[in-house]
């Protein structure tokens, strides 16, 4: 997975009022035991070019002149993929069992299990760095993901 940010342009270009840009990355970002209220080391990443900026907080680098500290000529060095995912566990069965009941007569019996073990699979943690629950898994993947 890949952290992003939406609201600055770190480059100057004006790229970042199209799409989404690349943070910089300063460790690692992946939690040795994540939880869900904490899949992602959110001090690995900062909004380029910004000392002292928090995650959570906006990343306005060279939106509003005079108030935003100006472009860095650059983008964010995190690269794409540099998060490991909560992963699925799923475990789905079917038994049957046809019984003769005469010689042209037969009874089938069928079940399916799906999801037999009942585990919550975890949807993808947010990971827009500038928003609040940056890090956090809110809801569970839906069934047919998994």
């Amino acid at each position: 997975m890949t952290p992003y940010f939406s609201s600055g342009d770190p480059s100057g270009t004006g790229s970042g009022f199209e799409r989404p840009q690349h943070p910089d990355r300063i460790s690692d970002g992946n939690l040795s035991d994540p939880t869900r209220d904490g899949w992602i080391d959110k001090s690995a990443f900062v909004c380029p070019g910004t000392p002292n900026w928090k995650a959570g907080s906006p990343c306005t680098i060279g939106v509003t002149p005079g108030e935003d500290l100006a472009p860095i000529g650059r983008f964010g060095n995190s690269g794409l993929g540099v998060i490991k995912g909560p992963g699925t566990v799923n475990l789905s069965m079917g038994l049957g069992k046809t019984f003769s009941i005469t010689e042209r007569v037969r009874l089938k019996l069928e079940g399916t299990f799906t999801n037999l073990p009942n585990h919550t699979n975890l949807a993808d943690p947010q990971l827009q760095i500038d928003n609040n629950s940056f890090g956090k898994i809110t809801q569970a993947r839906a069934s047919e993901f998994g």
